[in-house]
């Protein structure tokens, strides 16, 4: 029998260590928040760093930046695109609310990162989404995140409304030409205010927004505060501004009541509250009115909405670059639908003709139409695949499912939690619409389509567009979206 010997390795083989980073956020600028900001840093730096088997990767940190879009955090965003670059193997977080108050946005991620085998730890919650056996308890503890965010939202906002009431409400940022005093007064700049007369001179004697703009910036004239370069927008911010006269309009814009919240221009729906003489004015109020008079005048030049009327297109359309709604005009040139940011220099975003928007909507149709076969009937395959699984978890993941859900329902948060859509689709599938509504595409498609634009199949088959600079992205019943660029599509 030959003899065998072992040859010992020259060195042995270092455990690898676990590449972790932590995400943190504060939702406010306030004092306090960045503290808590500065806070949470310093804990996870010195915690991974201390850690023997942890190799520190970064802290991704987003300050005063909301968390119920997530399309608005620069640092997730740098998070999520280091994990899919294989950078991170583990993400810690303070809690739920911390990563994503928005429950759609949240799972999302995690499913992601899920499947690039990055697990990320909740430190509040102390859940592990790499050892979850499916989506129950993170599902649910996301829905009740984003429900507290919404209550304390509220109470912000009655806070907000209380002090607009009784005059004490303080405006977060100081209009250009004004600083503010200890007591939270506005006292004019001198250098500034002298700018801002000019501009309200010169438009007064003739001159347009945008040649006082260029005049401005050829001049170097400071500009506004966060603003590269003085533009029409930055000169009818002032124009339009009833602070440069004396006075304060509160409640200009607010924040809608779903998430994810967004801020829309205030044309009536809520209370608005005009308080009088409440610091010094830079121009006189009877300057500022005639402003105002000729501003009107020029903007009815250029035409004006149909009230009280109903399109098929109404509310459906929104703004990719600002989240404005598109509005229908009437112009020489014919009918277009526009951002209502537009006009008031506000978004860039240009109208689009009616009958370029409908023979998109029919060209898309016709092209879902042609590739329902290979789009529709496998995301359908997948849903009732993942109803099935649901179906047949073991017993006891099942019955506590069923006991939770029982508990919930008999207190109507669960009926609310699905209403609001906080309670992750593919969870509770079994209960939503997105089988039936993908049949019903399926069925829908599957008939000759009109030739011409249909208002019924359009509202029966999309619940909303998104306008982009390249072209638009459908929204369909069943939770799917779909660009329609020029001369081409792709699912989005």
């Amino acid at each position: 029998m030959p003899q065998i010997q072992v040859i010992e390795p020259l060195a042995r083989p270092q455990v690898q260590k676990i590449r972790v980073s932590a995400y943190c956020r504060v939702s406010s600028d306030s004092d306090d928040q960045r503290n808590s900001f500065s806070t949470q840093v310093q804990h996870y730096t010195q915690l991974i760093q201390s850690h023997p088997d942890w190799e520190f990767v970064d802290i991704y940190a987003d300050e005063g930046i909301t968390g119920t879009r997530a399309d608005k955090r620069d640092d997730f965003q740098r998070l999520m695109a280091d994990c899919r670059a294989g950078k991170i193997d583990q993400v810690l977080v303070k809690s739920l609310s911390r990563f994503a108050r928005n429950s759609k946005d949240c799972i999302q991620a995690v499913r992601e990162l899920q499947s690039l085998g990055t697990p990320v730890f909740f430190e509040k919650e102390h859940l592990d989404t790499g050892k979850l056996h499916n989506e129950m308890t993170l599902s649910m503890m996301s829905a009740f995140a984003q429900e507290e965010s919404i209550s304390i939202s509220q109470n912000m906002r009655r806070g907000a409304l209380m002090r607009m009431k009784n005059g004490t409400f303080r405006i977060s940022q100081v209009p250009y030409g004004y600083r503010r005093k200890e007591s939270g007064e506005l006292i004019p700049i001198p250098e500034e205010a002298e700018v801002v007369r000019w501009i309200y001179h010169s438009f007064l004697s003739g001159k347009g927004i945008a040649s006082i703009a260029k005049d401005l910036e050829s001049r170097k004239v400071p500009k506004l505060r966060g603003e590269p370069v003085w533009s029409k927008h930055g000169v009818l911010y002032i124009l339009t501004n009833e602070r440069y006269a004396g006075n304060e309009l509160f409640r200009k814009s607010y924040r809608t009541d779903a998430i994810p919240f967004r801020k829309v221009d205030n044309r009536g729906e809520k209370s608005q509250f005009y308080a009088e003489a409440t610091h010094e004015a830079i121009v006189p109020f009877q300057t500022f009115q005639l402003v105002q008079k000729l501003l009107q005048k020029r903007k009815e030049q250029f035409g004006k909405q149909q009230q009280g009327a109903f399109y098929p297109l109404s509310g459906k359309i929104t703004c990719g670059l600002c989240g404005g709604t598109y509005y229908r005009r009437l112009t020489s040139q014919g009918t277009s639908w526009v951002c209502e940011n537009h006009l008031a220099s506000r978004c860039p975003a240009k109208g689009m003709g009616e009958k370029e928007i409908l023979s998109t909507i029919q060209r898309f149709l016709h092209r879902l139409e042609e590739h329902r076969d290979s789009i529709l009937s496998p995301y359908l395959a997948q849903l009732e695949t993942l109803w099935q699984r649901e179906r047949f978890l073991p017993p006891s993941v099942l019955q506590l499912q069923q006991s939770i859900a029982a508990l919930l329902s008999q207190s109507h948060t669960l009926a609310q939690l699905r209403a609001q859509e906080c309670v992750d689709s593919d969870f509770f599938v079994s209960q939503n619409n997105q089988l039936q509504s993908t049949r019903f595409l399926l069925n829908t498609l599957g008939a000759p389509l009109p030739d011409e634009f249909s208002p019924t199949l359009f509202q029966s088959v999309i619940t909303g567009i998104t306008a982009q600079p390249e072209g638009m992205v459908f929204h369909l019943v069943n939770g799917l979206s779909f660009a329609e660029p020029i001369g081409g599509f792709h699912h989005g």
